[in-house]
C-alpha cells in the first residue's frame, strides 16, 4: 500500500537544497535526510547510543566508506520502533555514523540537527518516488 509522507526542503546556498522528513524513533522525534546518493539507511551513533539500542560490527570484509571517501568500520542496528507519519517501518538494518561534521553545517545554516539519513536501500526496498515539486516521498509498505 503506497504511503505519501510531507516532506520539508531546506534551501542550501544558491541553488542547493535537501529534502528532509519528520520521523519517530522509539518515540523520539527524528529528522531524517533523503539522500538517494547513500548507499545504506544510516543514522547519528550518538543519538542511537543515547537511546541504548543494541548495536553490533559490521564485518572486517565490507567496505564502508563515507563522505571524503575515507574507509571505516561501521557499527550496525536493527531499528525496530521506526514510524514515518503513521506507517511502522519493518526492522531495518542501519549504518551507525558520526553526522556531527553534518550537524555542524546544519547549524550554521540555521536547521536543526538530523538524526539519520535514508539511503539507497530503503528508498529501492520500499520502491519509493521523491518528487521535489510537492515536496513528498511515498513509498510502499
Amino acid at each position: 500500500m503506497n504511503y505519501t509522507k510531507k516532506c520539508k526542503l531546506w534551501k542550501l546556498g544558491p541553488g542547493g537544497c535537501h529534502l528532509v522528513i519528520q520521523a519517530r524513533l522509539r518515540g523520539e522525534p527524528v529528522h531524517l535526510l533523503i539522500d538517494t546518493g547513500a548507499n545504506h539507511t544510516c543514522f547519528d551513533k550518538q543519538f542511537v547510543d543515547s537511546l541504548d539500542i543494541d548495536t553490533k560490527e559490521s564485518g572486517k570484509d565490507e567496505v564502508n566508506v563515507g563522505i571524503g571517501g575515507q574507509d571505516f568500520v561501521a557499527l550496525i542496528a536493527v531499528m525496530r520502533d521506526l514510524k514515518i507519519g503513521r506507517r511502522k517501518i519493518p526492522p531495518l538494518h542501519c549504518r551507525l555514523i558520526d553526522l556531527q561534521h553534518v550537524n555542524a553545517a546544519y547549524q550554521m545554516a540555521g536547521f536543526p540537527n538530523i538524526q539519520g539519513i535514508i539511503g539507497g536501500d530503503f528508498l529501492k526496498s520500499y520502491h519509493a518516488v521523491i518528487d521535489y515539486g510537492q515536496r513528498t516521498l511515498t513509498f510502499d509498505i
